[in-house]
C-alpha cells in the first residue's frame, strides 16, 4: 500500500496537469443503464485535435464483456471546468444463460448499440485528475431494439 500511494504521489508531482491541458487521461468509469450495462469499466480519453476527444470504456462483469467508443467535442466553460457531448456505439457479448431482465428470454452472444451523453468534466490544477458526470440515451439494435438511458462518472490520471 505504501508503494502504492507513494508512486501516486510521485506521478502526481510529475505531471502536474493544469484545466484541460492533457492530452489523455486513463482511469475508471462507473456506469449505470436500464439495458444491463452497468459496472465498473477500464476508461481512456484523448484529445487528437483540441476540443475533438475519442474516449474508449471497456466494461465486464459475470455476465458479460463490452467495447464503448465515443466522439466527444469538450467546450469550456469557465477555467477547469467543461461540459461536452459524445456519440458513438458499442458491443459486447453475453454469456450463455444470460436472462434480459425485461422479458426473461434467454440471450447468448453479441448485442450492438447506438450512445450519445453529455457531460461536464472538471481537470484539477492542483494535481493530475479528471473527473466527469454524464447521461444519454442508449439504444439497443442487436439482438432486440430497444432505447434505454446511461449515466456514468469518471475518475481518471491525466496526463500531459
Amino acid at each position: 500500500m505504501k508503494t502504492l500511494l507513494s508512486s501516486f504521489v510521485f506521478c502526481s508531482l510529475l505531471f502536474s496537469s493544469k484545466a484541460q491541458q492533457y492530452s489523455t487521461a486513463i482511469g475508471f468509469k462507473g456506469s449505470v443503464s436500464n439495458l444491463d450495462v452497468a459496472g465498473a469499466d477500464f476508461s481512456m480519453k484523448h484529445f487528437f485535435n483540441s476540443p475533438n476527444a475519442l474516449e474508449v470504456n471497456l466494461g465486464f462483469s459475470r455476465n458479460y464483456v463490452w467495447l464503448q467508443g465515443l466522439y466527444a467535442y469538450n467546450i469550456e466553460m469557465r477555467r477547469g471546468v467543461e461540459w461536452y457531448y459524445a456519440f458513438g456505439g458499442d458491443f459486447g457479448y453475453w454469456n450463455r444463460n444470460y436472462a434480459h431482465y425485461n422479458n426473461r428470454k434467454e440471450y447468448e452472444g453479441f448485442w450492438l448499440g447506438a450512445d450519445a451523453n453529455m457531460g461536464l468534466e472538471y481537470t484539477f490544477d492542483s494535481f493530475p485528475i479528471n473527473v466527469s458526470v454524464d447521461i444519454g440515451p442508449t439504444l439497443r439494435v442487436i439482438p432486440y431494439l430497444k432505447l434505454g438511458v446511461m449515466s456514468g462518472f469518471a475518475v481518471r490520471f491525466a496526463l500531459k
